[in-house]
């Protein structure tokens, strides 16, 4: 379990100087129906193309070890300023807290 800081005092880039910065996790987003990923998968799937939207998760991975945690990725806004920005890297974490 990984527990961060809901306010932290980090460097902004717009301010130029450290401040206090609200830590909020990024949502997915909503998926949009017209994009080619969406319509490439809704082809396959009603053209049966194998066992396309059930297969076997087994064989996602073709032999490597899937990872059992996910990466998050995280927005920092600062309060001076309003604007916020990332980390560099995305956190691999299972169980996250922000308190």
């Amino acid at each position: 379990m990984v527990k961060l800081a809901k306010e932290q005092n980090r460097y902004c880039p717009y301010c130029k100087k450290h401040t206090l910065q609200v830590l909020k996790e990024d949502s997915k987003g909503k998926s949009n129906v017209l994009n080619k990923r969406f319509r490439h998968r809704q082809a396959n799937i009603e053209k049966g193309y194998g066992s396309f939207p059930y297969e076997d998760p087994s064989h996602r991975s073709r032999g490597r070890k899937s990872p059992t945690s996910k990466k998050r990725n995280f927005h920092y806004t600062c309060k001076e300023c309003g604007k916020s920005n990332k980390p560099r890297e995305a956190m691999r974490a299972g169980k996250l807290e922000i308190a």
